[in-house]
């Protein structure tokens, strides 16, 4: 993955280089102060559950739960009933009064505030709440449910918590993330009820939902029952765990098999739907499909009676650290004549051994990508639902997500950027290597930089219920992609793409804040890289560096360089001469700490002069790039 020679000694600290600077500045520059630490996370850092540096502390803590849930799906009535036993595990240091619980198919209630439009259901209909068996009184407000207790629950306790609901399932396309499309396919997130997260920076984090920022959530262990209609295949987060008495004999053997070869193996094909064999029979007309999985953040389901099913298997090379390969079956289920659908295991497999390979272990046994009811895509732990015919490049950034916010459990609410921009990022890597292209993030680079100079930037951090939908996009994803393209070309790759393992390793199965990852970008890198990234998530700050004069006289070339915006950032200046030699020059950001203007001679006549040659920096005007001889 080497490109060019990083910039990271040149990259010094900002307020350094200010305070070093001689004489009057040309131009009062905005100092980027440092990042101020939320008063939670001092207080972590004091506690002793984060670090300065990145890693967590040595009294680091995560709560866990386990849920044990059954229900049934009607797909004529578009109608899920169920019951959720939820125990919350609490590993903090804290007793705790209450219990809140997210209710986000409430979401879809009449009245409910939300970020976007949405045909409204009668939402979550809460039933019963039973605690240790005794009903409860228990109210909803704004999707949450808060459970009072009888007595706080003490450090290293559990309590345990039913609760009876049922909802009515949206329509595919009037609802975020779920839906269904007539009685052929549904896809079920956000279906059950769910507790929010206790941590040991903030405490309690229960934002409600309101369609645009997604979630936040702890990690449990999950034993799911789903009844449904013969006929219908049915996956989960989880593995099966009754095979026999769901699958066909042949469709069993053929999963087995699946399980030992490299090739696709067809576990249902259109033979198989034509002749009523998807699934087992049943005199009642229904099976109860069971799935578990453990040490995941969140469950779907889908359900199809149209589906196709294609497996395979991905190998996981050191997967658990000792040295030995694992493997993780790889499904895909979709619809006949749905395009490139027909290679999705073949994406999945490789998206899944790129990221083990270059980021962290695939942890879990299996992973599904199901051709689904949104146009685009929406990631579950172990599970994926994408739309549209040309899924390639939707698989791979739906998969990607397994990682963060899969294993790495960021609060995608508030800090969107740290899923959908470190996603973005590791997609466009992902593509390239299986197209056997090249582009390295040039595309991304460039289309961020565009966007700034037209001046519709936002700034990253911000919650993702503050953002209209086209900011949210461009702040979460495409900028953040671009600030990590950028920041790679800065450090170096070495020293990139360590610390981004790094902080995989460290927060793995935890919920790592920003400012972990600045803190472990820092410390790998051995600078102090605060200023930029203040200058490029907390900001919304131009990068403009722009060729003011080129002259040539004899075997001279003087280029004169401005820097016209306000984000301070090493400016590589590439010439050409006649003879086809090319020479580099890098302008430091001491230089434009004094001031807006630099000036670099170069020895032989120069038939062009470019700023940027490699596109690597967000540059929000391209055209005063570069300076050909004779235009």
């Amino acid at each position: 993955m080497s490109r060019t020679a990083p910039l990271a000694l040149i990259f010094i600290s900002l307020l350094a280089a200010a305070a070093i600077a001689q004489g009057p500045p040309r131009t009062t520059r905005v100092v980027p102060y440092p990042i101020d630490l939320p008063a939670g996370f001092e207080a972590a850092i004091e506690a002793g559950t984060r670090s300065r540096t990145g890693e967590p502390g040595a009294k680091h803590w995560t709560n866990y739960a386990r849920y044990d849930i059954a229900i049934e799906v009607d797909p004529k009535a578009s109608r899920l009933t169920g019951t959720a036993k939820m125990t919350y595990v609490n590993r903090s240091p804290d007793d705790l009064r209450s219990l809140t619980v997210h209710l986000y198919q409430d979401m879809m209630r009449s009245g409910r505030m939300r970020t976007r439009n949405i045909t409204t259901t009668d939402g979550f209909e809460l039933q019963e709440v039973r605690v240790d068996g005794e009903k409860v009184r228990a109210r909803a407000r704004d999707t949450k449910l808060t459970v009072r207790l009888p007595e706080a629950l003490p450090s290293g306790s559990e309590k345990t918590i039913e609760i009876d609901y049922a909802f009515n399932i949206p329509k595919a396309g009037t609802a975020p993330r779920m839906g269904y499309e007539g009685d052929k396919v549904i896809y079920l997130g956000y279906w059950y009820p769910q507790f929010a997260v206790y941590d040991d920076v903030e405490g309690l984090v229960a934002d409600p939902y309101r369609g645009n920022g997604e979630f936040y959530m702890d990690f449990a262990d999950y034993d799911i029952a789903i009844t449904a209609p013969v006929g219908y295949i049915v996956r989960a987060t989880g593995v099966l765990q009754n095979p026999a008495d769901v699958l066909t004999k042949q469709s069993q053997e053929r999963l087995e098999l699946a399980r030992e070869q490299r090739e696709i193996v067809h576990i249902v094909d259109a033979d198989d739907l034509e002749a009523g064999d998807a699934t087992a029979q049943s005199k009642s007309g229904k099976l109860t499909w069971k799935f578990h999985a453990e040490n995941v953040r969140d469950a779907a389901v889908s359900l199809g009676r149209t589906y196709l099913w294609d497996a395979t298997h991905a190998v996981i090379k050191d997967k658990h650290g000792r040295g030995q390969d694992g493997t993780c079956m790889i499904h895909s289920v979709f619809e006949k004549n749905a395009g490139d659908w027909i290679r999705g295991a073949e994406y999945a497999r490789h998206t899944i051994e790129y990221m083990s390979e270059h980021v962290y272990p695939y942890q879990w046994p299996h992973m599904t990508a199901c051709e689904g009811v949104i146009g685009g895509g929406m990631e579950y732990p172990m599970m994926t639902i994408v739309g549209g015919r040309r899924p390639a490049g939707t698989i791979a950034h739906e998969l990607i997500h397994m990682w963060f916010p899969m294993l790495l459990g960021s609060n995608e609410k508030r800090y969107a950027w740290q899923d959908e921009g470190f996603t973005s990022f590791w997609t466009t890597l992902c593509r390239d290597d299986f197209n056997g292209k090249k582009f390295g993030g040039r595309r991304s680079v460039m289309r961020v930089g565009d966007t700034i100079g037209r001046g519709r930037d936002v700034a990253c951090m911000r919650h993702g219920d503050t953002y209209g939908t086209e900011s949210f996009g461009f702040a979460s994803y495409s900028k953040t992609e671009g600030i990590l393209h950028q920041l790679r070309g800065l450090i170096g790759d070495e020293l990139f793409f360590k610390a981004f393992k790094e902080y995989a390793r460290d927060w793995a199965f935890k919920h790592p804040y920003p400012y972990d990852f600045f803190n472990t970008f820092s410390r790998v890198a051995k600078q102090d890289l605060a200023p930029y990234f203040r200058t490029w998530f907390f900001e919304t700050w131009r990068l403009d560096h722009a060729i003011a004069d080129v002259a040539v006289k004899g075997n001279t070339t003087t280029v004169q360089i401005e820097d016209k915006g306000r984000a301070v950032h090493p400016c590589i200046v590439e010439v050409t001469y006649g003879d086809d030699r090319k020479e580099r020059k890098v302008i430091d950001t001491k230089t434009w700490w004094q001031g807006t203007g630099a000036t670099l001679k170069f020895s032989g006549k120069a038939v062009e002069v470019v700023i940027d040659p490699d596109i690597q920096t967000l540059d929000a005007d391209r055209d005063n790039n570069r300076w050909r001889k004779g235009k």
